[in-house]
């Protein structure tokens, strides 16, 4: 399997992910591709990676799209692979959280045989911030091995067929000519058009770290950095698991979806509990002055 791995701005979060993937999957192939860091210490981390894997910069700095160059970078590097490849797709700010061995890659290989309508695998945990939702959606399909979310909401979502953290096959996507759109609803609607609903893995092997740092079309807005500061934004890695919680992982019920917060030890001290994943989730009137900043800006553009 080939892990790309996207990166921008975000130094000790990338250098997290890498060691992870030699962690816990040595002798993978890791390609990083960096959307024009500016960062002395994320420029430093890239130069100390490149003794070890391929990294493939992007100095074309402007993009009209909130996520940067990520879905730009993301064609570049199924373009650049060959044959019937497994791609893990993963970004600076996840990690593995366990060793994947053979029994993973099998199921993988074996999944994308069986099911040659099947575009996408979700590799990751589930959130507890929203697990009653999570519960409700997710029902595990022992035809597949995996669980499938059955979200019937009319709100712009992914999730159901298409994740930006994900697992294909080089020649899945070749096969209906798919081309990365800006936006990952509107890749959720391309897969949903080529492919079945996204499976999760039984057994998942990586996570988004919670509470990082972030961007929107690599700016942060006033409210956005307000978030992250009352919200203590920052690095939050996760050791790798134990053996015996592996084991617990791989023989629980069928009918308990797999939840970070029940497998995952945070290293670092200080998060809050639930975990969030961004700044603005956990405070509603925070969303709401979101908004007002947005409306206030699209009145007096630039």
């Amino acid at each position: 399997m080939i892990f790309f791995v996207f990166s921008y701005n975000r130094g000790p979060h990338l250098k997290n992910c890498i060691d992870s993937i030699e962690a816990c999957a040595a002798g993978h192939q890791i390609i990083i591709y960096d959307d024009a860091s500016n960062d002395r210490e994320t420029q430093q981390i890239l130069g100390d990676i490149e003794e070890r894997h391929e990294v493939r910069r992007r100095d074309d700095k402007e993009t009209g799209d909130q996520h940067g160059a990520l879905y730009t970078n993301m064609q570049r590097a199924i373009d650049s692979v060959p044959g019937d490849s497994l791609i893990c797709f993963l970004q600076d700010d996840t990690q593995l959280v366990r060793k994947i061995d053979e029994q993973d890659i099998q199921f993988i290989e074996n999944y994308f045989e069986k099911f040659p309508n099947a575009g996408f695998i979700a590799p990751v945990f589930q959130k507890r911030i929203t697990r009653q939702r999570t519960l409700d959606r997710f029902v595990y399909h022992k035809d597949r091995g995996v669980y499938v979310c059955e979200h019937r909401s009319q709100k712009q979502v992914a999730g159901v067929y298409y994740s930006d953290i994900s697992i294909t096959r080089s020649d899945r996507l070749r096969d209906v000519n798919w081309k990365f759109v800006p936006g990952e609803f509107e890749n959720e609607q391309q897969a949903k058009a080529s492919f079945l609903e996204m499976g999760y893995l039984y057994a998942p092997f990586a996570m988004w770290l919670p509470n990082p740092p972030a961007y929107r079309n690599k700016k942060k807005s006033l409210t956005f950095r307000l978030a992250e500061r009352i919200n203590k934004a920052g690095f939050y890695p996760f050791a790798i698991m134990a053996d015996q919680t592996v084991q617990k992982l791989r023989t629980r019920p069928t009918n308990q979806v797999p939840i970070a917060e029940d497998y995952l030890e945070v290293t670092v001290d200080g998060l809050k509990s639930p975990w969030i994943y961004d700044p603005l989730r956990r405070y509603r009137i925070l969303r709401k002055l979101a908004k007002l900043e947005a409306f206030l800006k699209r009145l007096t553009p630039d």
